[in-house]
């Protein structure tokens, strides 16, 4: 089973909505990083700092022992239950000073090298960061110290860490809103620029009938679509241009087909059989309502007409039922009309009108059966019905009858297939269509008309 192709608008909206949630945490990640850096230099920068000022406060006395000079400065710094801490080793790592803050972190994991080198250790009760910067005090050369101070990480007065991780929690519980609300003003920013490709595919949906003329208007599309639009343009032209063939040639192989339908007929006078001569004339008859037919489909999509003008339904009604009533009674069936007004005005055109209540009527008295009570409705509301009491349309051929030349029984050669869509015809060139119900012993064909007015019985 094929899956359901996403919409376009959803396709961009889910990918945009990954781009955007990928940004947020690269961003975020970056960030961090730099600021992560920015702390780590400036805990660099203070711990030589502190570093240089504790080998300026070194000296050696005249056992050749260190002591260590505390100015206000190194007293505060490294005050007890302060953040930092220092400790004077010697080349082995053993601790000849520190303070009293120092002897929680193991000599052993401090770096000793001929360079200044910074390092990070963990002990049980802390995380620490320091520096371990080799000096000579005194004149002693080849007797170097290391000067290490170290900070507390855990300790409250340092915040970079705490900045660091609220940076995170409040940055993303400031983006994220933000981050919806981008996604949101995307929506509206795609549905306007998808806008006019929906205005194009609803401007295509006109039900069964395509007009000729229908294009779409590919300059508000966007550039990417303006190909496709263009190519169902192309189509559409071809389309149109092979049912203007299709449609001319209808119209004059009909006309072509008079002259020789009338020359048939005289010559159909000339034979002497009279079963024969019959026969010759009730084809002939048949034919030249094919030809007809064929005219008044090609008249009605190709001429002009005003289907607007005051007709009045009953009226119309009324000289269709007086026309087939003849035909009607001869073939043993009861034809009645009847008005719910004395007059029904109807916008539309009266002699088409006439002609699909013609065909109704037509098809009523060849195809209701032996018997049959025919009946033509005008209602107040526009509405004009034919209907009969005969065995009815079957199921599945209620769809086919409005289809020109479908016969149900090909073998009836009085029955052109032309009639009912020929009202079909007419009914659409009124902007309406025609409805059916029909099962046994009830059919109805009903077209509803705009009404403009009607007069009380």
């Amino acid at each position: 089973m094929t899956a359901k192709p996403r919409s376009l608008t959803a396709q961009i909206l889910r990918w945009h909505a990954i781009a955007v949630l990928i940004t947020a945490i690269a961003v975020a990640g970056g960030v961090y990083a730099f600021l992560d850096a920015t702390a780590t230099t400036i805990q660099r920068q203070t711990l030589h700092v502190h570093a240089q000022a504790v080998r300026q406060g070194l000296s050696r006395d005249a056992q050749g022992r260190l002591r260590f000079a505390r100015d206000t400065t190194s007293s505060a710094v490294f005050a007890p239950g302060g953040g930092f801490a220092y400790l004077i080793l010697d080349r082995r790592g053993r601790m000849i000073l520190a303070s009293q803050t120092a002897s929680v972190l193991p000599t052993a994991a401090i770096p000793i090298g001929p360079e200044e080198r910074f390092f990070r250790r963990q002990s049980r009760r802390a995380f620490y960061v320091g520096t371990s910067m080799p000096a000579v005090i005194g004149t002693r050369a080849g007797d170097p110290v290391w000067i290490v101070i170290l900070q507390n990480l855990a300790h409250p007065d340092y915040i970079v860490d705490d900045l660091l991780a609220q940076f995170l929690l409040y940055g993303m519980a400031i983006v994220t809103p933000l981050l919806l609300a981008l996604l949101a003003i995307d929506v509206v920013i795609i549905r306007r620029a998808v806008r006019p490709v929906r205005q194009a595919s609803a401007s295509l949906r006109t039900g069964d009938a395509l007009p000729l003329d229908l294009r779409l208007a590919d300059d508000r599309l966007p550039a990417e679509v303006r190909p496709l639009a263009r190519a169902v343009n192309a189509m559409l032209e071809r389309l149109a241009s092979s049912y203007r063939m299709q449609r001319d040639f209808t119209a004059d192989a009909a006309h072509e087909l008079r002259t020789p339908i009338a020359v048939a007929r005289l010559r159909v006078e000339g034979v002497a059989d009279p079963a024969l001569r019959t026969a010759l004339r009730a084809d002939l008859d048949s034919l030249g309502r094919i030809v007809e037919q064929l005219l008044e489909i090609t008249e009605l999509e190709t001429v002009a007409l005003d289907m607007a003008a005051p007709v009045d339904l009953v009226q119309v009604a009324t000289d269709g039922v007086a026309s087939i009533a003849p035909l009607a009674f001869r073939a043993g069936k009861t034809i009645a009309l009847s008005a719910a007004a004395d007059s029904v005005l109807v916008a539309g055109h009266a002699a088409w009108i006439g002609k699909a209540l013609g065909s109704l009527l037509e098809n009523a008295v060849k195809h209701s059966g032996d018997g049959t009570r025919i009946d033509v409705r005008v209602s107040r509301d526009g509405t004009l019905a034919v209907c009969d009491d005969g065995p009815g349309i079957g199921a599945q051929d209620q769809s086919l009858i409005f289809h020109r030349f479908w016969k149900r029984d090909r073998s009836a050669g009085t029955n052109t297939g032309l009639g009912l869509a020929i009202v079909a015809q007419v009914a659409e060139a009124h902007g309406t269509d025609v409805s059916l119900r029909s099962q046994p012993g009830s059919t109805v064909f009903a077209i509803a008309f705009t009404p403009l007015g009607t007069t009380a019985p």
